[in-house]
């Protein structure tokens, strides 16, 4: 009798421990729940934080551009669409970039070369349905010029693919005036120099880079169907034929042409 009365309380006693256990094994639950809420709702808190805190990725390619320092020579790219929103460029170089003894193509006698800060921002190009603009935001020349012909149309040139189809977009002689319907760009003073090009989107710009006096091909417009047929291209501009780009916010500044409208 007195053992089954001792199982008997045992039973009792780890019935009551298990109880415990669990108690606390509930509680304990609760809390790393609770902890697990707080860590999450950290975690967002940091997230957004990082979001807001952090700048805009920015894709920076330096370029070379060789040749002579008496040429302009093409640089063009396309702007992001309206997916993206605005796209902005800035094209710079340091004043003592290329200022090293046994450098130094624009001035043999000092390491003050040429300075340039030209800001812009745009949107698509003018075959794009989006909203196809580029505006000068800020522009600065030290020391010498270096900059030209900046146009949301890539000032370029143009010829006929096919001579038994009309030309289009361009004037017939293939002179500098044409402009290119999906490339924006400008022309950069060559001579052995180097730019920066910093870029809110993805993606290197194109550009001449002066080893050889052959013109790039910008884009050819010859579809099947098509009803006209033209190639535009870019070369080399002489220096002394430099443009200088005017800091304005009005969209196609420096630019006489004027967008169509469309039904």
């Amino acid at each position: 009798m007195a053992l089954e009365q001792d199982i008997g309380a045992l039973i009792v006693s780890t019935n009551q421990l298990t109880a415990v256990v669990d108690n606390k094994a509930q509680a304990l639950d609760k809390q790393m729940a609770a902890l697990d809420a707080r860590v999450a709702k950290k975690e967002q808190e940091v997230d957004k934080f990082l979001q807001e805190a952090l700048p805009e990725t920015r894709y920076v390619q330096d370029i070379f551009i060789g040749g002579s320092k008496d040429y302009l020579y093409p640089v063009w790219w396309t702007f992001p669409s309206n997916s993206h929103g605005v796209g902005q460029i800035t094209i710079s170089r340091e004043y003592h970039w290329n200022g090293g003894v046994g450098e130094r193509p624009l001035n043999t006698s000092s390491v003050h070369q040429a300075a340039l800060l030209l800001e812009l921002e745009g949107n698509a190009c003018q075959w794009s349905g989006d909203a196809n603009f580029m505006n000068i935001k800020r522009f600065s020349e030290r020391y010498t010029n270096t900059a030209s012909h900046v146009h949301f149309m890539m000032q370029c040139k143009a010829e006929k693919v096919d001579p038994n189809r009309d030309l289009y977009g361009g004037g017939a002689d293939g002179s500098v005036g044409p402009w290119s319907y999906i490339s924006s760009g400008l022309y950069l003073r060559g001579g052995g120099l180097k730019y920066r090009i910093t870029k809110n989107w993805k993606g290197d710009v194109n550009y001449f880079d002066g080893s050889s006096i052959e013109r790039k091909s910008i884009y050819e417009y010859n579809v099947a169907n098509a009803t006209s047929t033209v190639r535009w291209f870019v070369e080399p501009i002489p220096f002394t034929e430099r443009k200088a780009p005017i800091a304005n916010t009005i969209p196609y500044v420096n630019h006489p042409y004027t967008p169509p409208t469309t039904a």
